[in-house]
């Protein structure tokens, strides 16, 4: 399993030999007819990237998602 990050920004993870991009407003906009998924069980859907190969929806989403995460205020950890 692993996790991926944009500038210090968790955006994705890799379980099962399958990528999981976090989910955005903006991401699901997008992006509509991606299937979501958990990647692990108890975890919260993630936009399941199916055909990796498909490097112009990969880095549009990723792109998306990153700026999208970056602008958010970032939460204080306890």
């Amino acid at each position: 399993e692993y996790g991926l990050y944009c500038d210090d920004v968790f955006f994705a993870v890799i379980c099962d030999d399958q990528l999981f991009v976090k989910i955005t407003p903006q991401g699901e906009a997008a992006f509509p007819d991606l299937p979501k998924a958990p990647p692990y069980e108890g975890a919260r859907d993630y936009i399941r990237v199916e055909d990796v190969d498909d490097r112009d929806t990969m880095t549009a989403l990723t792109l998306l998602t990153c700026m999208v995460l970056q602008e958010q205020p970032k939460k204080r950890r306890k």
